[in-house]
């Protein structure tokens, strides 16, 4: 992969917030005129709990594949905060906060990340494009591999979990510039900040939505995951499709990531396809995920590879616009080697879940 100039992304926020001044910065007001009153924007708060009954199956199928019950989250529990001003006919400012936690019993999802999933602050021009900072979604998890794209909207026991390859979901100390859509086109260019061990992150997107159609490709650079204990880069590319045929959804993501581990040999890719099918009072959805690691300890040793084949169907029965009753049921299969790549396990494990969502 070819680096992209980080130079553009300052250069944008520049732009953007020259814009600002020279089209809405006040006349400044007599100095016997009482200085303005500045009110507060008003807050959006939303987010989802979600909890149900749940038959598990082990996470790793070579040492146990009996399943577990317990009471659980279908979908991970969130609280979101945002607000947006106009400042004037084409430029508005806007922030978005967002923390994960655990409805089953009320405990931070992640104890380093309070607001683990965004904290970003943002302009939006409708001539120039748009311009935000802070923890900020990856290319590949924010657009290219999105919920939209899979069947379960990214949520529920039976989705697929994670869509992506090794790539991040979120980027700390990012930037990213969207630009204006034209023609249902977008493109956006991102650069992260590493810190400490850690690696910078560039990346960029493309992507197209017109109708019932919408698809959109990625390509990143950031900390390798594998090997994390050096500042050394891995790549990935990725894509998602989904076309809307009105009696029925397909979707479809994949991603890659490769010059992984500490010798750069190792790579992961995700495929995913799926369907979503209106029925009666909701959606039946259906979708299989395929992971295939290559060299995840090195060139030489295969023996920390985990390959797998996941199956999920559920139904999404909505009582409401904000409540919704899902059914999940989960076959996953799990091949592990030995170093020198020959096949040292091959086990299945079945699971089931019904959960209450309710949104706000």
């Amino acid at each position: 992969m070819h680096p992209i100039p980080s130079t553009l992304l300052p250069l944008t926020l520049c732009a953007l917030i020259s814009n600002a001044f020279a089209q809405s910065a006040p006349t400044p007001a007599p100095a016997s005129t009482a200085p303005a009153v500045t009110s507060a924007i008003p807050v959006k708060i939303s987010g989802r709990l979600d909890v149900g009954l749940r038959s598990a199956i082990p996470s790793d199928l070579s040492k146990e594949t009996t399943s577990s019950e317990a009471v659980d989250e279908g979908s991970n529990a969130r609280l979101n905060f945002s607000g947006a001003s106009d400042i004037d006919s084409d430029l508005s400012s806007y922030f978005m906060i967002e923390m994960r936690f655990n409805a089953d019993n009320g405990a931070q999802n992640d104890s380093a990340a309070l607001f683990k999933d965004k904290a970003w602050v943002g302009l939006n021009s409708k001539k120039y494009g748009d311009l935000k900072l802070g923890r900020l979604h990856s290319p590949q998890y924010g657009v290219s591999t999105a919920g939209r794209y899979e069947a379960f909207i990214g949520d529920s026991y039976a989705s697929m979990g994670s869509r992506g390859a090794l790539a991040a979901n979120q980027w700390n100390n990012a930037i990213y510039y969207t630009t204006p859509t034209a023609n249902g086109f977008n493109a956006g260019l991102t650069f992260s900040k590493g810190e400490k061990t850690a690696a910078n992150g560039i990346g960029a997107h493309l992507a197209y939505t017109s109708g019932p159609a919408s698809t959109a490709f990625s390509v990143q650079q950031e900390q390798d995951k594998w090997d994390t204990t050096t500042q050394k880069t891995m790549d990935t590319v990725a894509m998602g499709a989904y076309y809307d045929f009105g009696i029925a959804r397909v979707g479809s993501t994949y991603a890659r990531s490769s010059k992984a581990n500490i010798t750069g040999t190792g790579s992961q890719s995700v495929f995913t396809v799926g369907v979503r099918v209106p029925y009666g009072p909701g959606e039946i959805r259906a979708s299989v995920r395929n992971i295939d690691e290559t060299s995840r300890k090195s060139a030489t040793d295969a023996s920390s590879d985990v390959d797998s084949f996941r199956i999920g169907i559920g139904y999404a029965w909505l009582l409401d616009a904000t409540t919704g009753v899902h059914f999940s049921l989960v076959r996953d299969t799990q091949k592990r080697f030995n170093a020198n790549g020959s096949e040292k396990s091959n086990a299945s494990g079945e699971g089931a879940e019904i959960s209450l969502r309710k949104t706000f």
